[in-house]
């Protein structure tokens, strides 16, 4: 366990804000190189950065944005795995619909899975009452 802010942050919390981090810092080369090639993504994984601080302080507003992320992850892992499973693999196609890779279903789900059950951890460590009490006080505990 580390120390921040005077309390002592769980082994699996600090995990979680060090995934947001890496989220966070991959987010800003990503923004970073596309901007050097002219172009501007959407992309809020930036924050990822405030984030992992603010887990680290036991911020419950932060905690929720984390939580809107992870299920934003999720549903979209859900969906891409329904995709691949319904497709037989991933594949990708060019705007003229020609297949240009396409990936056998068992390496597809070899990359997927471990991602979804990755987020589906950290969903649980945000949700645990010993985890969420940090959040919220002894006196006062989130529904």
């Amino acid at each position: 366990m580390s120390i921040t802010t005077g309390r002592q942050i769980p082994t699996t919390l600090s995990v979680v804000s060090y995934l947001f981090l890496i989220e966070g810092v991959l987010s800003v080369i990503e923004i970073v190189f596309s901007a050097t090639r002219g172009a501007v993504h959407p992309d809020f994984g930036f924050l990822g950065l405030f984030i992992f601080g603010w887990l680290r302080r036991y911020s419950r507003g932060w905690r929720t944005c984390a939580l809107v992320f992870i299920w934003i992850d999720l549903i979209f892992l859900a969906f891409v795995i329904g995709l691949v499973l319904y497709d037989g693999g991933a594949v990708w196609r060019s705007l003229s619909g020609r297949e240009f890779v396409s990936i056998p279903l068992g390496w597809s789900l070899m990359m997927l899975v471990p991602f979804f059950v990755l987020v589906l951890w950290q969903y649980r460590v945000l949700t645990r009452p010993d985890i969420r009490s940090l959040f919220y006080g002894e006196s006062q505990t989130a529904a």
